[in-house]
């Protein structure tokens, strides 16, 4: 009898034990997906317009130095025929294509993330319309 009861008891802490291993390791750690968790949104770059997409960009990253009475190297942007005629000689997309490291790269304080410089060259291989 007193096997037996030794025995139930020995069970009883195996399931026990089994079923705390069980919890602890369901609970314990947690791994996120990679391609989910540092997976960037789409970059959309059908339908890419001055208006809602190049223009937010150059009002963020451009305006601050190149407008007003002297502007960064005598170029102010705050129109679109301006912002259009830099495009069109190349140096609005040179300066914005080059390396981080470059220290011509432009906007000099800031970084422009991929989406956003795809989408002005996007606009810029459109042909860079007032849409």
């Amino acid at each position: 009898m007193k096997r037996l009861v030794n025995m139930r008891c020995s069970t009883s802490k195996k399931i026990y034990g089994v079923f705390f291993l069980f919890i602890v390791l369901n609970t314990g750690c947690h791994y996120d997906n990679a391609d989910r968790k540092y997976r960037q949104s789409e970059c959309d770059l059908t339908d890419v317009s001055w208006t809602s997409d190049v223009k937010p960009l150059v009002d963020q990253f451009c305006i601050g130095c190149h407008q007003g009475s002297s502007p960064a190297a005598g170029l102010v942007l705050d129109r679109y025929e301006v912002v259009k005629a830099s495009v069109m000689q190349g140096g609005f997309s040179i300066r914005v294509n080059k390396p981080i490291t470059d220290p011509l790269k432009m906007p000099p304080n800031a970084i422009l993330d991929s989406c956003a410089i795809d989408k002005i060259n996007m606009w810029i291989a459109n042909g860079a319309p007032k849409n």
